[in-house]
């Protein structure tokens, strides 16, 4: 981003010299020029929305054009690339065994029970075999949570004209709504969960996953707002949601899920701008 904007001269030689090293330690294997591709293309999008001048820079203004990109992206890998990233997959869940067979033989070491230890190594590996599935997931949020902070870090470090000065200060995160057409591809991916094809059900996974996430995010953004409103501070919105988030995860996850959804229609954040 800064070797893009950035006006300095100085800035966009760091910038360029940077990313050719980064380039330069990706090339030498045919997965990592996968993934130089994917995230390649992931930035170029961001920076195609950012030069347009058409939408708010904020997390949820690089939301469609980051996960699409990557999403996209990964297909694409798949298909051309399918070898190498099958191998790629088989080295990284063998090394993930090794690393479960040696936290299960600490345990033995240190006296629990064999009955205990054979549960605990069937959770474990049913985590990595589900982790080894989901990845696609978690570097897409990575590549769209990366490109934000890029602008971030531009927006408060960079020289840049005053337009786009103008659309990188920072919004409250309560303002976050990513763009509903999102929603779609959400909807197809949860009736592709029901595929008996395994590769429609992996990709399926991964589309609801990574828009779930984001969708709980506004759930989140928009309880934020409502303590807010009821006058408490960061700190104690930050102590009261934060045990509950962290303990009841995937109930508040849904909870989320289920304010965003009737947001969509009610529109809280709008009729409280109009009442007051």
């Amino acid at each position: 981003m800064f070797a893009l904007f950035d006006r300095r001269v100085a800035a966009r030689v760091a910038g360029v010299f940077v990313v050719a090293l980064v380039s330069a330690l990706m090339v030498g294997t045919e997965i990592g020029i996968a993934f130089l591709a994917v995230a390649g293309a992931a930035t170029i999008a961001c920076a195609f929305v950012v030069v347009r001048g058409d939408r708010e820079l904020g997390m949820d203004g690089l939301v469609a054009p980051a996960l699409a990109t990557a999403g996209v992206g990964f297909a694409a890998a798949f298909a051309f690339a399918g070898e190498a990233m099958r191998g790629w997959e088989a080295v990284l869940g063998s090394r993930t065994e090794e690393e479960i067979g040696q936290v299960i033989a600490r345990y033995r070491d240190l006296g629990m029970a064999e009955e205990s230890m054979t549960v605990m190594g069937s959770l474990m590996g049913d985590v990595g075999r589900a982790l080894l599935a989901i990845w696609p997931a978690l570097v897409a949020l990575t590549l769209w949570l990366g490109a934000w902070l890029a602008l971030r870090l531009l927006g408060r470090w960079g020289r840049v004209g005053s337009d786009l000065g103008r659309r990188l200060v920072p919004r409250p995160f309560e303002r976050f709504r990513p763009p509903e057409p999102l929603v779609w591809p959400l909807i197809a991916g949860l009736a592709g969960l029901w595929s008996s094809a395994g590769v429609v059900q992996r990709a399926a996974g991964n589309v609801v996953l990574s828009l779930g996430l984001v969708y709980a995010m506004t759930g989140l953004a928009l309880t934020w707002w409502w303590f807010g409103r009821r006058g408490l501070g960061t700190f104690a919105r930050v102590a009261l949601i934060g045990p509950v988030a962290v303990f009841l995860i995937p109930f508040v996850a849904a909870a989320w899920l289920a304010v965003w959804l009737a947001d969509v229609w009610l529109g809280f954040r709008e009729r409280d701008e109009q009442t007051s």
